[in-house]
């Protein structure tokens, strides 16, 4: 007598699979939890009937006593900077997983401070969190503690940048060696470009934090490709001495009148926005990145002509709803770097973005 061979049982990750939604929304048609699309439901629906799929009220009442624990270990913010929007992602996407009972730690790091990025770090493996999501300024300090999350089994992943050669899960950002390249391209349109001024930020008291290394490689291959003629002029400005940064600027520019293009490769072109308000050029450009507010207001007063963005709170909204459901199920994402569109805004079309 022949055996049947038993079938692998229809998960609601399947149904989810199926109908291009994920399983928090088939949780919540199936369950009738909060409110869905009729369009979503049909479609949903429509898998649970060609999968066969049945639900077990048991397995989603033991699914929803059990709490998953993550780490996320960011920078310090204050209101409108850059790192809130990613905060502000990381809350959104813990609410979509509401259905998985996800708590997630913050631990937040003075990016001035090695000390302080070793003392979070060693807190959250501290707690042993099911997984961590982090971002990656300063390299030695980011290499070790992955090194360790490592040794204790814990999977990690990365938000907004990352180091190649580490063993992630996943990566949610732009690329930014393409970013770069990018705002090199929009600075140089118009016309043959003799000089740059490339202005970056004094970090950290021991020079380790350069988050921005890729954008900035990237700016700088472009224009070594394209205009090797081209001289770069650095800058180095203070982001809390915005009087040490206006008298810096006014030198330059005394000293270097030919130079009209100006860049910024981090999110904190609004630090230059004064000294462009008093000093008016119509021949200067200049490029920035991150629609922060700030950032927005020089673009729209016209002090500054483009910048390179993405919606920033969604890789962070993504990066914790993919790495979170990957830990979870125990597979593997189906990139492992993901890279989200990059945007161009100019005072023309802000309005509509």
């Amino acid at each position: 007598m022949t055996k049947q061979r038993s079938k692998t049982p229809i998960t609601i990750f399947d149904v989810a699979a199926l109908a291009g939604v994920s399983r928090g929304t088939v949780d919540r048609v199936v369950y009738k939890r909060g409110r869905v699309s009729q369009k979503t439901i049909d479609k949903v629906q429509k898998a649970i009937s060609q999968l066969g799929y049945t639900a077990n009220p048991n397995a989603s009442s033991l699914a929803l006593k059990r709490e998953y624990t993550f780490a996320c270990l960011i920078p310090e913010f204050r209101p409108g900077e850059y790192w809130e929007k990613i905060f502000d992602g990381f809350r959104d996407g813990v609410k979509a997983l509401s259905h998985y009972n996800i708590k997630l730690d913050f631990h937040l790091y003075d990016q001035t401070d090695t000390e302080s990025y070793r003392r979070c770090s060693d807190e959250i493996l501290r707690t042993r969190p099911m997984g961590v999501i982090t971002n990656a300024v300063f390299k030695e300090e980011v290499v070790a503690f992955a090194q360790r999350l490592e040794e204790a089994g814990i999977p990690y992943a990365f938000v907004d940048n990352k180091i190649d050669d580490l063993d992630y899960l996943l990566y949610y950002g732009v690329d930014p060696y393409k970013s770069g390249a990018l705002g090199a391209f929009l600075l140089t349109t118009r016309c043959e470009v003799q000089d740059i001024a490339l202005i970056r930020l004094i970090r950290d008291r021991k020079h380790k934090a350069d988050p921005n290394a890729p954008r900035r490689h990237g700016f700088l291959d472009y224009i070594k490709e394209t205009f090797p003629q081209c001289r770069i002029h650095t800058l180095f400005i203070h982001p809390e001495q915005p009087d040490q940064a206006y008298a810096t600027l006014e030198r330059f520019f005394r000293e270097h009148p030919e130079v009209k293009h100006l860049a910024m490769t981090n999110s904190r072109i609004f630090l230059i926005d004064d000294y462009l308000r008093r000093n008016p050029d119509p021949e200067r450009i200049v490029v920035g990145f991150d629609d922060l507010d700030r950032n927005l207001a020089s673009l729209s007063n016209g002090h500054i002509e483009y910048l390179v963005t993405r919606h920033i709170p969604l890789q962070s909204f993504q990066a914790l709803t993919a790495f979170a459901e990957c830990v979870i199920k125990g597979t593997k994402p189906q990139r492992r770097n993901n890279y989200v569109h990059m945007d161009i805004l100019h005072r023309r079309n802000l309005d509509n973005y």
